[in-house]
């Protein structure tokens, strides 16, 4: 026999009746991958190929309303407390008042005000050029924060505009310590 497709009759109903595909016994191919997957030969998928769709569970849902919820209430909350912690002060300060009783108020303010800055003048020999210079830039602050006020009630005043201008100009050339110049008569 030189060819080996040369059968002879009885060899070839008995390969034919041979049957072409056979089932593997059960769990073969779950043993092999696994078997595989061991060696590190295969590798292991991040996430399952054929996974089941999710549910939302019903208790999840129901506490992530009630988060969101107590939330957005505790926000309120908070806010009209500081809102009225506001309008506490502004009552206190006397924005309700009338005119000429805030414009006393204002006078009361101001009289605190330089009576800090002769003490702060008086107490300034004494202290170090650290706490000198932060005690000066507070009262210019301060004194800053008033021109803009008094602008603001009266566009046109010429005083308010120099303060305004003058400490500009201070904070561009970045000086930190006043200079003090004294006139000899």
């Amino acid at each position: 026999m030189s060819d080996p497709n040369d059968l002879s009759r009885g060899e070839q109903r008995a390969f034919d009746a041979l049957p072409r595909e056979t089932e593997p016994p059960p769990g073969l191919e779950d043993r092999t991958v696994a078997l595989l997957r061991a060696r590190g030969l295969l590798a292991t998928p991040l996430r399952p190929v054929a996974a089941a769709p999710r549910r939302v569970n019903p208790m999840w849902l129901i506490g992530s309303i009630a988060a969101g919820l107590a939330l957005f209430l505790s926000g309120t909350a908070v806010g009209q407390y500081l809102g009225a912690r506001t309008a506490t002060i502004a009552a206190a300060v006397g924005a309700g008042a009338s005119y000429a009783e805030r414009a006393e108020h204002v006078q009361q303010a101001s009289s605190r005000y330089l009576e800090a800055l002769a003490s702060l003048n008086r107490g300034s020999d004494s202290a170090d050029t650290a706490t000198r210079l932060a005690a000066t830039q507070a009262a210019l602050s301060a004194l800053g924060a008033a021109a803009e006020e008094v602008s603001r009630l009266a566009p046109d005043d010429p005083l308010a505009a120099a303060v305004m201008r003058g400490l500009a100009d201070r904070a561009r050339e970045g000086r930190e310590a006043p200079t003090r110049t004294v006139v000899w008569y």
